[in-house]
């Protein structure tokens, strides 16, 4: 019987909120580790329900303090957001990192993420140059596979895919209503987006639940096993570029925080926080330990 401690975060907390934040499960003992492989990992992340689950490992790239396996239901993916900052958070936790340390270097998929500790709760990540791309044509059919229409569609600025590591579809919506009453059919996203750079589409309004918010959002990815999650911080990056790109938020200075409100569909309310810098995107937000325990496998 194999003995793998893990601990289970809250990534995006939102403080307001007894339950809130994006759940993760990170199997943090990299020597427990090493004795799984990949089918394995697997499935324990569909034992444990959540988005994501993170297993560290030793990692051979210099400067960096581990490695980083990410795992949705569907499978294993190079780079989401909530994983990374709950993971560096168990590991300073866990002393895999320095307690004392405000910086540190993770490997993950995609190479090295620099993760920052401003303070005990929150951590942030350093995020890529966001890239874009043209949305696709028949905007019409995407509308239709999330159960909205035509008439719910911003046209102040145009659907795109943005990626700042991981790909998703950002498609403006007039108004807060529009967004909490979409109706993700798996069958229908798939097929409208086929072919596409992405079949994960993040909705947004700017009309929000708290005043202190600038956007409302809801991330569909049922793809990689997620009809909906309550915290994406690999799409708040290229969300939040993509809205000082359209100039969408009229009172807002490019450069400064952007909030996101997130998760209140699935009763998990997240707020998370990017700012667009020269450099990349910073992606920020509280964390909280809610559990810790051994998973036991033959």
């Amino acid at each position: 019987m194999r003995r793998l401690p893990f601990v289970q975060t809250a990534v995006f907390a939102d403080s307001r909120y007894a339950f809130s934040g994006n759940q993760l499960a990170t199997f943090w003992d990299a020597k427990a580790n090493s004795t799984l492989n990949s089918e394995e990992m697997l499935g324990i992340t569909r034992e444990m329900n959540y988005s994501e689950t993170t297993f560290i490992e030793e990692s051979g790239v210099k400067g960096c303090a581990g490695r980083v396996r990410i795992f949705t239901p569907g499978g294993e993916t190079p780079f989401a957001g909530h994983p990374t900052l709950g993971t560096a958070f168990v590991m300073r936790s866990k002393g895999l990192i320095n307690r004392d340390a405000s910086t540190a270097q993770l490997e993950l998929g995609v190479g090295p993420i620099q993760v920052d500790f401003p303070s005990e709760e929150l951590v942030c990540m350093r995020q890529r140059q966001p890239q874009f791309s043209a949305g696709p044509e028949d905007i019409g059919a995407v509308l239709r596979a999330i159960g909205l229409r035509s008439g719910d569609l911003d046209h102040e600025a145009p659907p795109e895919f943005g990626s700042t590591g991981f790909p998703f579809l950002i498609v403006p919506l007039r108004s807060l209503g529009a967004v909490r009453s979409a109706v993700p059919n798996p069958t229908g996203i798939r097929k409208s987006l086929s072919g596409r750079p992405s079949q994960e589409i993040v909705i947004l309004a700017r009309e929000t639940i708290h005043s202190d918010s600038h956007i409302h959002v809801r991330m569909f990815a049922p793809e990689v096993g997620v009809l909906e999650d309550p915290a994406t911080g690999s799409a708040a990056g290229p969300t939040a570029a993509y809205l000082e790109r359209h100039h969408l938020l009229h009172d807002h200075k490019d450069g400064t925080p952007i909030v996101i409100e997130q998760g209140y569909s699935v009763n998990r309310p997240s707020r998370l926080i990017a700012e667009v810098q020269e450099s990349g995107v910073l992606v920020s937000g509280k964390v909280r330990m809610n559990m810790e325990g051994t998973f036991l496998l033959k």
